[in-house]
């Protein structure tokens, strides 16, 4: 899942928001791009999950559009 996450703009941002995800899935592997401020979540978690937990850690979230080719990547390519 991709998501736009207002507030991710450091690595100390995306620890706690990581922190945040792991509380629900430690497994769950994440990756942040802090230049557009965009988190993939990969895991065993529901998309509200996600964005309640970040809703809960102060860093609101809209789940992102995805690709024309119908990818989900973190917004670094392009």
């Amino acid at each position: 899942m991709l998501f736009d996450v207002l507030g991710l703009v450091d690595e100390t941002t995306a620890r706690s928001i990581a922190f945040a995800i792991h509380a629900l899935d430690p497994q769950a592997k994440i990756t942040a791009n802090l230049a557009r401020g965009r988190l993939l979540v990969e895991g065993q978690l529901h998309e509200n999950d996600v964005s309640d937990a970040l809703r809960a850690a102060g860093f609101p979230a809209t789940l992102a559009p995805e690709h024309a080719e119908g990818s989900t990547c973190c917004g670094s390519c392009g």
